[in-house]
């Protein structure tokens, strides 16, 4: 019994972890700038109190008037589209000068807080207001004063609004840019590595060829060698490549006239291959394991009746290995949405290409304490993943587990 609850306790525990920072994160992305400035987001669910600054009313409105009445929240609201401003006025900051009881005949530079139905000398006028935002404004004799912007304190109610995803996704192309390329880098480097080890894993578990207990160790042994470790040898090569190609282009080519000669060491095919080479040896153990584990009847039967290894492959193995199948897209897939040190060193380095982790890297600078805008960007980028895991998930536990204990 005490085992069972320390195991929810735990899961708890990690689901209290996963959690809180996004919903952090979606939070904040859905606050004003103010907003996710003065408060944290936890306080985004209840009323907050909140500094705004108003104004009287319009400047060049010189109508003259002896009682003045408006609304502190259509002054505050007047302008906004989004993030409308309500609740319950608290107080007003007056700053302003009064007569000195202690010098008579001057006055003295306060500042003091004016709480709800207190009449305050606001340019020579009785200005109150109420916790509803009402304000009555009363001079003695007809003026036209000039408007006066006041400090108010409001008990905020929670709002929230979409501002900042159509400012990432719309004011400017960065965010676009990097989300079509993350595309176009992700989508080829989930779907090659899983068609070459399925058809390894495959010739692994049921092809007979020298050697072939010691390859798989060897693709097994290459799980443990570090990513850092091969950017040096991988970009040596990549650099190669493009000097032959360069050179090869020269050659076939007239491009030395227009100066197109050059061709890239860092592209998204780059990033293909380095991802599918990384991928590749967890791939084939998966796939291996669990492809080795159906049943050998099936197979002999397909045999029989006259079936090549390829038909058996694309007939049989393949529809009964769409767990496992499922399984390692979702790792890789996540794997190379996410990735930023690959990227960093082996993909374009023009601006347009950029994929999304490193543009979140750069926004870091661009955005600085726009915390809302690059909240907003970091929600972006983890919606695809999401939709990809959950839309995947029933084959989640039962290929992953599958391809881990069976073996043959």
């Amino acid at each position: 019994m005490i085992s069972r609850t320390l195991k929810h306790v735990v899961l708890a525990l990690i689901v209290f972890i996963w959690v809180v920072p996004f919903v952090a994160l979606v939070t904040t992305s859905l606050r004003s700038d103010v907003a996710s400035k003065t408060s944290g987001f936890w306080t985004a669910f209840t009323p907050t109190e909140l500094g705004h600054r108003f104004g009287t009313h319009d400047k060049g409105d010189d109508t003259a008037f002896l009682v003045m009445k408006g609304n502190i929240f259509e002054r505050l609201n007047k302008d906004k589209d989004s993030y409308k401003v309500d609740g319950s006025i608290k107080s007003i900051m007056f700053k302003g000068r009064v007569p000195d009881p202690e010098n008579e005949g001057k006055t003295k530079l306060i500042r003091k807080l004016v709480p709800v139905n207190e009449a305050m000398d606001v340019r020579g006028g009785e200005f109150i207001f109420q916790s509803n935002g009402d304000f009555v404004w009363t001079f003695e004799t007809e003026s036209a004063p000039k408007p006066k912007n006041l400090d108010v304190f409001i008990d905020q109610d929670p709002v929230f609004g979409l501002d900042a995803y159509a400012e990432v996704l719309f004011a400017n192309k960065n965010v676009p840019n990097a989300l079509i390329s993350s595309f176009i880098v992700t989508i080829p480097a989930t779907i090659i590595p899983i068609t070459i080890a399925a058809f390894a894993a495959y010739a692994f578990a049921w092809m007979s060829f020298p050697g072939r207990d010691w390859l798989f160790v060897i693709v097994v042994s290459l799980m443990v060698v570090p990513t850092q470790l091969a950017f040096l040898p991988v970009l040596q090569g990549f650099s190669g490549v493009a000097s032959w190609a360069t050179s090869l282009n020269a050659m076939l080519t007239d491009c030395e006239s227009t100066q197109t000669c050059q061709v890239a060491s860092k592209s998204f095919a780059s990033l293909w291959v380095t991802h599918t080479a990384f991928g590749l040896p967890l791939a084939i153990y998966l796939l291996r394991n669990y492809i080795v584990g159906l049943p050998r009847e099936l197979l002999e039967s397909a045999r029989i009746d006259g079936a090549n290894h390829l038909q058996i492959f694309t007939r049989l193995i393949v529809p009964l290995s769409v767990p496992a199948l499922a399984s390692f897209s979702i790792f890789q897939f996540l794997w190379v949405w996410n990735d930023l040190i690959v990227a960093l060193y082996i993909g374009p380095s023009d601006a347009s290409d950029l994929v999304f982790p490193i543009r979140l890297q750069k926004q870091l600078g661009t955005f600085k304490d726009q915390l809302h805008l690059l909240n907003a960007s970091a929600v972006i980028s983890i919606i695809v993943p999401v939709i990809v895991f959950l839309s995947m998930q029933k084959y989640f536990i039962r290929g992953l587990l599958a391809g881990s204990v069976k073996g043959g």
